[in-house]
């Protein structure tokens, strides 16, 4: 069994699947609890990754996050990590479905020679971020333009102010994140038909289309009908 170097942790920075689910609309026309399902999927998907790596993992979620802003928020996770005894963090959400263990690796034995590790999202932001504590500065990291098309760019930026102090930046490649439904309708027909987590989609969103259907042949029938399959009945005397 592969042992990971101590020196390193994963910072699994994301809202729950709840809040997830609020913020973002992986499945409009559908149920509420459809796009919470399919939020939940997400985060279980993503943590079965980070497990699988065997590198430490720290998790901060909505409620545990400190800041008034998103970058604050970001700031203070590393800082936690790093003041914990890592010298090394890799930080990643959960919108990421096509996230591998071997990006994990990869980013992790990068770190032992870059101050920085940058998984470049296709929108311009980024599915990973990893820093040596060198090249932390929780003031100027958390004032980047974060979630913009700008982040792939401001960490650039930022990694080369900071470069003096180890060997820059790596770029992992390139993948993509899910926002919204169209994106994730992208991912999915990228993905292998046997995929798992394609798989867990599918089924989540035909059980909320059947659903759906169910309802709306309901509401076409006449009060009678619907009368009679709730079995309505009068109090009893």
């Amino acid at each position: 069994m592969r042992t990971a170097p101590s020196d390193t942790a994963i910072l699994l920075f994301a809202h729950a699947a709840e809040q997830e689910a609020k913020t973002k609309s992986f499945s409009s026309g559908r149920s509420a609890q459809t796009n919470k399902k399919i939020a939940r999927a997400l985060l279980e998907h993503t943590l079965g990754v980070l497990y699988e790596s065997q590198i430490p993992l720290f998790t901060v979620y909505t409620a545990q996050q400190k800041g008034n802003t998103f970058g604050e928020r970001l700031a203070n996770a590393f800082q936690d990590v790093f003041e914990a005894g890592y010298q090394r963090v890799i930080c990643v959400g959960s919108d990421c479905p096509t996230l591998a263990v071997s990006d994990l690796l990869q980013a992790q034995r990068a770190l032992q020679q870059h101050s920085m590790v940058i998984g470049p999202a296709a929108d311009g932001g980024a599915y990973l971020i990893g820093m040596h504590i060198g090249c932390f500065d929780p003031e100027s990291f958390a004032m980047l333009n974060w979630q913009t098309e700008q982040v792939q760019q401001e960490l650039s930026i930022y990694s080369f102010r900071h470069q003096a102090r180890l060997h820059g930046f790596v770029l992992l490649q390139k993948r993509a994140d899910v926002d919204t439904k169209e994106d994730l309708g992208l991912v999915l027909e990228g993905l292998p038909v046997l995929n798992r987590f394609k798989l867990v989609i599918l089924a989540i969103l035909s059980e909320g289309a059947a659903r759906a259907y169910t309802l709306r042949h309901f509401l076409r029938k006449p009060l009678s009908w619907k009368l009679q399959r709730l079995q309505l009945r009068a109090p009893p005397h």
